[in-house]
């Protein structure tokens, strides 16, 4: 979408803290921002300059929490080119009349795509076969596989990349049932709404689509694995934390979670791990039940070009919009 070129009254200063194309940066150029790109920054040098500004673009590992903000006295503009807003204290922005966006929809076709190349291949055992043949190892019956088709898929989340995930499984003829505790009233072609308890009570394989928060860290517990009424599959594309590790080795040896596929992990910087996180770790790989990619769900070449340029857009309209209320306001 061409929105032209928006001209501010001053110059005003964007800090970007991500790792982003040229054309993003000269956009804000095009705007009068005067940008300072530092994709390298940490959170303890962003402190200390973080006054400066009026935007920021950040990145996921730069943490805008109340203590950080409270030194930005001058933000007006939070951008934040993905969906995870865990990183910023939403709440403390908002009653700071801070602008904060995000482009959870840049990359929803993607997840949704590793979410089910994550299905196949804990189904049909693909990686662990392939280890085998590269060993001269050629073992059909111990990697039997699942069929899709006639299964029942529970959808936890059914935003952005819930509803991209239901739209692409549902060609595999299996039945899509979906919770999200914020909608209602969504039931259709592609997914039929349901309480959590009717996927407890039908469901063979569970895919997690939520944010993180405080209603969601630890939403995969030692509870919720006992309520499922079968064996099933689990797969989590979504934030590591959503996940009780330690409670999903105790559901894979248990044998109630017959497998897991994860893009994500509760600390996925591995080289920190503690004695008891790293024991953890390796029995849970050693499990052979369990896939982990390293969040790259939504890391394709297409989504990480939209995922900026949605962002953008947003803004762009955002200051569009104010221009001309200012212009009505005179």
């Amino acid at each position: 979408m061409e929105l032209g070129r928006i001209f501010l009254p001053e110059q005003e200063k964007f800090l970007v803290t991500d790792n982003v194309p040229p054309r993003f940066l000269h956009e804000f150029e095009l705007m009068n921002f005067r940008v300072d790109y530092y994709p390298d920054l940490d959170n303890d040098e962003l402190s200390q300059i973080i006054h400066l500004y009026t935007g920021i673009v950040m990145s996921s590992h730069i943490l805008l929490d109340k203590f950080m903000l409270s030194k930005a006295d001058d933000l007006k503009y939070i951008l934040r080119p993905g969906s995870g807003l865990d990183n910023l204290d939403v709440a403390y922005a908002e009653d700071h009349n801070i602008l904060v966006l995000n482009s959870p929809e840049a990359n929803k076709d993607a997840v949704g795509e590793h979410a089910i190349g994550l299905m196949l291949a804990l189904l049909n055992h693909i990686p662990r076969s392939f280890e085998q043949v590269k060993r001269h190892k050629w073992l059909r019956e111990q990697n039997k596989g699942i069929e899709i088709k006639g299964k029942t898929i529970g959808i936890i989340g059914y935003g952005n990349t819930g509803q991209a995930f239901a739209e692409k499984i549902r060609g595999f003829q299996c039945e899509v049932l979906a919770y999200d505790k914020y909608k209602t009233s969504f039931s259709g072609k592609i997914a039929k709404e349901a309480t959590l308890e009717e996927i407890y009570e039908k469901a063979h394989i569970i895919t997690i689509h939520v944010p993180l928060n405080h209603e969601t860290y630890h939403f995969v517990d030692d509870a919720f694995i006992e309520k499922i009424y079968r064996p099933f599959y689990l797969i989590n594309t979504s934030r590591g934390k959503v996940v009780d590790t330690e409670a999903l080795l105790r559901g894979v040896k248990s044998g109630k979670i017959q497998g897991a596929a994860l893009d994500v992990l509760e600390n996925e910087k591995l080289a920190t791990y503690t004695e008891e996180e790293e024991a953890v770790f390796e029995k849970l790989i050693k499990t052979k039940k369990v896939i982990i990619t390293p969040h790259i769900a939504g890391w394709t070449k297409e989504a990480r070009e939209k995922i900026f340029f949605y962002v953008l857009d947003k803004f762009k309209e955002h200051l569009r919009l104010t221009e001309h209320s200012n212009q009505f306001l005179e």
